[in-house]
């Protein structure tokens, strides 16, 4: 880790002292002093809570502070480092702590886009969306912002600017509280969509399942033991289909797990599907427009997609499609074009 931090710590000492060069007055923070401690998960850390009190007394200096992202310190002083792409959770974190009234993130690209432009040509920009939004089409697949780095400023209802480095005049994209974020009537009630690939559905069967009370638990508690964590579970009363990540149940967990559910539960069948992709159709305005799924599930089926599974959420932002990894770009086409074009 004090390898991997070399390079950005090296290139905020050349910043500080490029800005005092030019006449700005400008101080480099080392991490340790400031007092930016993290877990001892090295290349996964998390910062302790006890840095937001430390960071505060940034907010009263009167210098420009430049301050390396990426790393911070263990409590035994050991360098440890976020994981890929951590910088954007330095930023969130000092912005927390200072109580910034803006939290700025330059990037490479002019704004957040409803979809992937790899997929979708000249998809359209978005110019503002909530952090429940963002979250759900990071989720799947959004790779704007490292994933951890919304919560920090989401406590403290900070706004999120993404702009572009090469290009600082455009307004880029704002990420707001909720309740900053009314829709204008008549706009598109769908913000963005979004898709990842590599789930395995595990789906267990059992005859008069709503009748067994605590199953769901003893279901999920198998997979907590093996370290899986699920991403959703959708369930009918006689049958319940855990989705994970493939890259978290390697083969000989998979089957540790399903020999467990058949044992311990006593089903009537397991069955393990690998290739499932995950699509996200996400917006606020979802809840209170009649027709979306009906138009959603219309659109892929015109796209000759089967729809494997379908889950709405209860707070109503987003709609999760399940489809073969084959089918993803098509499904992706035809959501675009209902709802974008």
């Amino acid at each position: 880790d004090l390898m991997k931090a070399a390079g950005e710590d090296n290139t905020a000492k050349l910043v500080a002292k490029y800005f005092n060069f030019i006449g700005e007055k400008a101080v480099y923070m080392n991490p340790k002093d400031a007092g930016m401690l993290l877990s001892n998960d090295y290349g996964n850390a998390r910062v302790l809570k006890k840095t937001y009190d430390n960071l505060a007394k940034l907010r009263d200096m009167e210098e420009l502070v430049i301050f390396p992202g990426f790393f911070g310190y263990s409590e035994d002083g050991e360098v440890v480092t976020f994981s890929r792409g951590g910088s954007d959770v330095t930023g969130s974190v000092i912005a927390a702590a200072v109580n910034a009234t803006v939290y700025e993130n330059f990037t490479d690209v002019d704004y957040v886009f409803c979809a992937n432009p790899k997929v979708i040509k000249d998809p359209k920009p978005i110019s503002y969306f909530t952090y429940e939004e963002m979250r759900e089409l990071s989720y799947a697949g959004f790779n704007v912002l490292h994933e951890e780095t919304l919560e920090p400023v989401y406590r403290k209802k900070i706004a999120v600017n993404i702009r572009n480095t090469n290009n600082p005049q455009s307004p880029g994209t704002m990420i707001v509280p909720a309740e900053r974020a009314e829709r204008v009537s008549g706009e598109n009630p769908v913000v963005g969509i979004a898709a990842d690939k590599g789930f395995i559905t595990v789906h267990v069967e059992k005859y008069m399942m709503n009748r067994e009370i605590g199953f769901g638990r003893r279901l999920l508690t198998i997979f907590e033991k093996e370290g899986v964590s699920y991403e959703h579970a959708p369930s009918g009363i006689d049958s319940i289909s855990v989705i994970v990540k493939e890259r978290n149940c390697p083969k000989d967990k998979l089957e540790r797990i399903t020999d467990a559910i058949r044992k311990e539960l006593e089903v009537d069948d397991v069955v393990v599907e690998h290739g499932l992709a995950i699509i996200m159709l996400v917006g606020r305005g979802m809840s209170r427009t009649v027709g979306i799924a009906s138009r959603a599930t219309s659109a892929i089926a015109r796209a000759n997609v089967n729809i494997r599974m379908i889950n709405q959420g209860s707070s109503e932002v987003s709609i999760m499609f399940g489809v073969h990894e084959d089918d993803v770009e098509k499904s992706l086409i035809a959501l675009y074009d209902e709802f974008f074009r």
